[in-house]
């Protein structure tokens, strides 16, 4: 049952790590290709 716990919070960890830096490589990749948003308008 340890390594069971091991492995879902290594998941879970993983998971969350790698779903923060997909969304940050989209929005710079949308910036680079769109240019930066209006101040107004912009993505916080």
């Amino acid at each position: 049952m340890e390594d069971d716990l091991k492995r879902r919070l290594v998941y879970g960890l993983l998971s969350l790590a790698l779903g923060a830096l997909a969304t940050r490589v989209a929005m710079f990749l949308t910036n680079k290709i769109l240019g930066e948003p209006d101040s107004r308008s912009a993505i916080v």
